[in-house]
């Protein structure tokens, strides 16, 4: 832990991460609503919303950079704080679990770890959609099949009642 004289600092830095990484998770959770709608418009082959959601996305993954370079920024004056190089037996020194702004913390690397994994395998879809456009087409003529098959099942039926007298 860091020196008395250090602590308000200590305290303070570890508090402007948890924010960072608080706002890197909420915006981490656009963007992969983002991704979602791309999928969306490539199935749909919705052009005009595609070209939006790349805007839309550029501006977002910008953000998102400024927001990582001051979370390493951060954790890099934390490390300095102990005075030497930091390795992963440190670990605990930086985010002693008895704190509960450090539980904070390893739960909020968590969720980031998570939606990082999310959105790759939600790019990895999306860059098959766009790179193999059969995929699409063969999408598209199996929709139109089960479209026909439910009109063919579709008879009209003709109800009759056998009135006694």
């Amino acid at each position: 832990m860091a020196l008395p004289e250090q602590s308000d600092r200590w305290d303070q830095l570890h508090e402007e991460l948890k924010t960072t990484m608080q706002k890197e998770i909420s915006l981490m959770r656009e963007l992969l609503a983002n991704l979602h709608q791309e999928e969306l418009s490539l199935m749909l082959q919705d052009h005009g919303t595609y070209r939006l959601l790349m805007n839309q996305r550029s501006d977002m993954v910008e953000k998102l950079g400024h927001l990582r370079v001051f979370r390493t920024k951060t954790t890099q004056q934390i490390f300095d704080m102990l005075g030497k190089n930091v390795t992963s037996s440190d670990f605990d020194q930086i985010f002693p679990d008895t704190e509960e702004i450090s539980c904070e913390i390893l739960n909020l690397r968590d969720q980031l770890m998570a939606l990082t994994e999310k959105m790759n395998r939600q790019q990895s879809r999306n860059q098959h959609l766009t790179e193999h456009p059969e995929y699409l087409l063969s999408l598209h003529h199996q929709e139109k099949a089960r479209q026909e098959q439910i009109r063919a099942k579709r008879k009209p039926i003709v109800a009759t009642y056998h009135i006694k007298k």
